[in-house]
């Protein structure tokens, strides 16, 4: 039988958000686009559910959101020039592959209706989905978004021939083997140690907001505090015609998993009050990186003083690469304005001046120190000397 949206549930938990459209009520899990393997058999799946779209509307029964088992599109299969899924998601509660299937042709060959589709409608989501819940106002309109793109890149603008779907749905490739154009191709990589910030393309149906969550989850692995998520600036990007939005945010502290950050951490801080204690345990909260080979060769936790260097053109240690984007780029903006940022607390070392040595360009300091069983201990830089 044919499954109504019932409540599904927002990706910060809630099942209602004041701004129409902006939560698909799903995980997007980017990581199964690539594996072929698995969509194949996901579709397949008696389980999973399809968000049908025809002609830029959505399907409607008395009212509410229709979400179909995926079995129900073999009834109008044949009917269909192309059947493609575009891959959306999960469901939050069960992991349910969800997908979005494009209906139209089936209603311009004029063929019998199936059961399924008695007493619904297809509507204008722009007049019904401001009723709606959030979640299911947005799940529509991320199908929709989907399916409309597709409809609209059906060819290659470089050499005409047919586009195949890729990547779940979100990428477009020529069919010509003597062109391979890809729609929103990724970059080519970099030099080796050259660093930017994070970045990546807002998804149709997605905010701003969940956009940045999504892409540093996907890239590095980190999970985003959205509440500290703040917008800084704007850049016209016209390579060939994007807009870039800069924003900062933070992490969400790793309060269980100390064992993940070097345990020679901790003597880069020695506690000399209570005040000393709450900087350790911020560098013992830094959550590890998890790269994702398939967007990025690496990526770090780097300091402030350290990138403040980089920014003032110093001198680097013997072997070490590290090169940022110019000024040209937005990044680098957003990179100089984070160091001028000061501190909420007060750091001892704000007062310590940057120092030339042979090592490069540090703020250096020396501390002795004595345990309780009198050894005494000079640390430098990260590596405490006994001595």
């Amino acid at each position: 039988m044919e499954r109504q949206a019932a409540r599904l549930t927002t990706e910060t938990g809630s099942t209602d958000q004041a701004i129409c459209f902006s939560d698909s009520g799903i995980k997007r899990a980017a990581e199964y686009r690539t594996q072929s393997s698995w969509l194949l058999n996901a579709f397949s799946s008696p389980d999973s559910l399809v968000v049908p779209v025809a002609r830029n509307k959505n399907l409607l029964k008395d009212g509410q959101p229709l979400i179909i088992p995926v079995c129900k599109v073999d009834t109008i299969r044949d009917h269909l020039q192309s059947c493609d899924p575009i891959f959306l998601g999960l469901t939050t509660n069960d992991d349910t592959p969800v997908f979005a299937i494009d209906v139209a042709d089936f209603f311009s060959a004029g063929g019998t209706k199936p059961m399924w589709l008695e007493g619904t409608e297809f509507v204008d989501l722009r007049r019904y989905g401001p009723n709606m819940k959030a979640s299911e106002a947005g799940l529509l309109a991320y199908a929709r978004g989907m399916i409309e793109w597709h409809s609209q890149n059906r060819f290659c603008g470089h050499c005409g021939m047919r586009k195949v779907s890729k990547d779940g749905g979100h990428s477009l490739k020529c069919s010509s083997e003597s062109c391979n154009a890809v729609v929103y191709p990724r970059l080519s990589k970099w030099e080796p140690g050259r660093y930017s910030l994070l970045a990546g393309f807002v998804e149709i149906g997605e905010t701003f907001e969940m956009a940045i969550a999504r892409e540093v989850q996907e890239e590095a692995g980190i999970i985003v505090d959205r509440s500290s998520i703040r917008y800084f600036a704007s850049q016209p990007w016209p390579f060939p015609s994007s807009l870039m939005v800069g924003f900062l945010a933070s992490a969400e502290k790793n309060e269980s998993s100390a064992s993940k950050i070097s345990p020679m951490r901790r003597e880069q801080v020695v506690p000399i009050d209570n005040s000393s204690l709450s900087t350790i345990r911020d560098i013992d909260s830094l959550p590890k990186p998890a790269v994702n080979d398939n967007e990025l060769e690496d990526a770090q936790w780097i300091h402030k003083d350290f990138l403040r260097a980089v920014l003032s053109g110093n001198s680097l240690p013997p072997g070490v690469k590290f090169h940022v984007p110019g000024k040209y780029a937005i990044a680098h903006y957003l990179m100089e304005k984070w160091i001028a940022e000061t501190r909420c607390n007060n750091w001892a070392g704000d007062e310590i001046e940057t120092v030339q040595i042979d090592e490069g360009v540090f703020k250096y300091v020396l501390i002795r120190i004595h345990d309780n069983n009198g050894s005494q201990k000079l640390v430098r830089l990260t590596s405490p000397i006994i001595y």
